[in-house]
């Protein structure tokens, strides 16, 4: 937890705008504080200066069949976003928003999930933001469990499948990722490389060739699958070889580590696939390619998505927000430009790598991964860390 009395500066960022505006967390609590206690109309959480109708699209409904921007209603007003997604990969979606709606902004605050949890716990109530954006599910997931997360209107629920939300309705997913293998194709073909992730580090051949990522989210939520599905010694026993038996090297950077197995630094990376995908559709032919274990831990599916905060200012504005990013020009963004998949059926995944139909992840309830401390406490006891 965050500290009230010493926490850092919010820089809340409203996106292509140059101008900043810079919040204590001291002095956001107190300024709720005192609305709370005079009695003023339209205070934090009261919803009161919300434009549109509870649980009410202002236009159509959204979807799983494809509804577009014209579709729905306009955005208005300003929308406070905790982002634990970095700047690079929605800032621009954001910008476009704004640009479309006139009347509309967005205020973002950029922080790991971790950070952005623990400011929301702390600030309860009192809370300036309208909307939690994650990277991964996990963070969801405990966003719900502490209480923090509102209803979604049932449209928003019933547009994307249950594999790819909150079964209770309290998150959903906005794009999706699935766990895969990056190679090097001056290196490996395809056939070459197994469909089971533990056969990553068993087999020899892999010595000094592998690379992860152990401190991403995405990776600790990998690792909690694992230990639900595998068990704790067989997970161990894997982290374990992949230290000791093949020589992994370890990133910080999942751009990072996709561009090394690129160049031939290594030949393989254990990662998310839109790294990779970023790269080819940047540079088609640049020696890169996925593949993907199957019905294993290895290829676990997960979701970046988004959460209505219980005492959101602008409940439905923020409704309304996710409608868009579920909308065809929404989930065309993540695709084209951040490589990842869709989660809404009614649009297709158009991009360099298989689509989500000819994969064999496993399944997996992701509520499961709100939880990454036995994650961390696996990879810090065995040393994998950067």
């Amino acid at each position: 937890m965050v500290d009230e009395t010493t926490s850092p500066d919010r820089t809340i960022e409203t996106a292509g705008q140059s101008t900043e505006r810079t919040w204590t967390r001291r002095r956001v609590l107190g300024t709720a504080g005192a609305a709370l206690a005079t009695g003023i109309s339209g205070c934090l959480g009261s919803g009161s200066d919300d434009p549109f109708e509870s649980d009410s699209p202002q236009g159509a409904p959204i979807d799983g069949e494809g509804i577009t921007w014209d579709d729905l209603g306009d955005l208005e007003g300003e929308l406070i976003v905790y982002s634990g997604r970095t700047r690079d990969q929605i800032d621009p979606l954001f910008a476009k928003l704004e640009e479309t709606y006139p009347d509309f902004s967005i205020a973002s605050d950029y922080a790991s999930n971790e950070a952005q949890l623990n400011s929301l716990t702390e600030e309860g109530d009192a809370t300036p933001a309208d909307v939690f954006y994650t990277q991964s599910s996990g963070a969801l997931a405990a966003l719900k469990e502490a209480g923090l997360a509102r209803d979604l209107p049932t449209d928003v629920v019933d547009a994307v499948p249950e594999s790819k939300r909150d079964p209770d309705g309290q998150w959903t997913g906005a794009s999706g990722r699935v766990r895969a293998v990056q190679f090097n194709t001056e290196t490996w073909t395809r056939d070459e490389l197994p469909t089971d992730i533990f056969a990553y580090a068993e087999d020899e051949r892999f010595a000094g060739e592998l690379s992860t990522r152990p401190n991403s989210g995405t990776f600790r939520s990998f690792i909690v699958a694992m230990l639900e599905l595998e068990g704790e010694a067989r997970t161990r026993e894997w982290v374990r070889a992949l230290l000791e038996d093949q020589d992994v090297t370890l990133y910080s950077s999942g751009s990072q580590q996709a561009e090394a197995v690129a160049n031939g630094d290594v030949s393989v990376g254990l990662g998310n696939q839109y790294y990779a995908a970023r790269i080819i559709g940047n540079r088609p032919d640049a020696p890169l390619d996925v593949t993907f274990t199957q019905d294993d831990p290895g290829g676990l599916f997960n979701v970046s998505g988004t959460a209505i905060l219980e005492d959101a200012s602008k409940p439905n504005l923020a409704a309304e927000f996710v409608r868009h990013i579920l909308a065809v020009e929404g989930q065309a963004f993540f695709v084209e430009t951040n490589g990842e998949y869709p989660v809404v059926d009614g649009v297709d995944y158009d991009g360099p790598l298989p689509s989500l139909a000819e994969l064999e992840p496993p399944t997996f309830d992701l509520n499961a991964l709100g939880d990454l401390e036995p994650a961390i406490d696996l990879l810090r006891e065995e040393g994998m860390t950067v």
